[in-house]
């Protein structure tokens, strides 16, 4: 039986003053002992330390070099993390619950670093913990969030965002902007390119022949013109040409009732065509256990779907649930792809 491959996942620990730090340290307090990965934690050891003990976890946490080469030594004790250090003494304000362009700061630090060790495989995904747009901003990183950050730090990739419970997936063709943003940039060649990405990113999940399921833009999906026609102007010429690039899928669905079809298993992923679509129903079948993954991009990269929490961080009282989930996707996605370079090179 052939070895099972191991697997340096990068944890990033968000903004300090939030549940990221909190969530992490749980998670991986239920996820010990690891099984077949490493884990490489991207953040500020002294709040690791602290958030350990206040938690009363068993870990303790190494600073490493920038240059360390991450290895499995069988007789290393399995409580101590290796930490890349990169606190911001700039301003250091660490006070749970609040939002400071401190915190922003360190979240862009700690994913930035995260980000170029990926590039440059010396790990083979990342899990990021959550940060503050407002925060992120304030310290003067114009992103709106951690997918255009990724992008823009992979050479500029066109990132898709999906979001899984469980069984259900979605990827947005259109996501941080405003509803009415959103409708007017829908076009026919922007759904087939998110279309064809969520295809190829179900492939690299182990999913090898997947459909999409396409939901319209309108109330019963236009009810033949009589509501509008973007299905027949835009959605449906975007399936022709997936259709014709081998990708399967159906639809356009109704928009109320196309999550019922993916829940029956009728297809692998919903392709939803704006933010709150394909958010709103997998939030409220399974917020705790969500998990956004980033497609299109030379790297791997998952986190929970939650935010910082400013308002919860003080109480000490997070669920880790979506966090545990979202570290099982990473090494599952990250050993999928190590294992399909492996049985190339045979």
């Amino acid at each position: 039986m052939a070895k099972k491959l191991e697997i340096k996942i990068g944890l990033t620990m968000g903004d300090p003053n939030g549940i990221g730090t909190e969530v992490l340290i749980r998670a991986l307090q239920f996820l010990h002992p690891f099984q077949n990965w490493e884990a490489l934690i991207f953040g500020d050891a002294e709040i690791l330390t602290k958030m350990n003990e206040a938690l009363g976890a068993p870990f303790s946490f190494e600073v490493i070099s920038k240059n360390y080469s991450m290895h499995t030594n069988g007789s290393a004790d399995s409580f101590c993390i290796p930490v890349i250090d990169l606190s911001v003494e700039k301003d250091r304000k660490w006070k749970l619950g609040t939002c400071s362009a401190w915190g922003g700061e360190s979240a862009f630090q700690f994913v930035h670093s995260a980000i170029d060790w990926a590039n440059r495989k010396k790990i083979a995904a990342i899990v990021t913990a959550p940060l503050a747009k407002e925060a992120l901003q304030s310290a003067g990183h114009l992103f709106p969030g951690h997918t255009e950050m990724l992008s823009h730090y992979s050479q500029g990739a066109r990132s898709v965002m999906m979001l899984a419970v469980d069984d259900l997936r979605a990827t947005m063709v259109t996501l941080h902007i405003s509803l009415r943003q959103a409708l007017d940039s829908l076009t026919t060649e922007r759904i087939l390119e998110v279309m064809e990405i969520t295809d190829s990113g179900l492939k690299s999940m182990g999913i090898p022949n997947p459909i999409l399921g396409i939901p319209g833009l309108n109330p019963h999906a236009g009810e033949n013109r009589l509501f509008g026609d973007e299905e027949y102007n835009i959605i449906r010429p975007a399936m022709e040409l997936a259709r014709r690039k081998g990708l399967r899928c159906e639809g356009p669905f109704p928009p109320d009732t196309i999550f019922l079809e993916h829940r029956k298993g009728r297809f692998d992923a919903v392709v939803a065509l704006y933010h709150d679509q394909a958010l709103i129903p997998l939030k409220l079948f399974g917020f705790e256990r969500a998990v956004n993954i980033t497609l299109g991009l030379p790297i791997i990269r998952t986190s929970p779907d939650h935010g910082t929490a400013f308002e919860l961080a003080p109480r000490m009282e997070a669920n880790p649930s979506s966090m545990i989930e979202a570290i099982r996707m990473a090494v599952q996605m990250a050993q999928s792809s190590l294992s399909a370079v492996s049985s190339e090179d045979l």
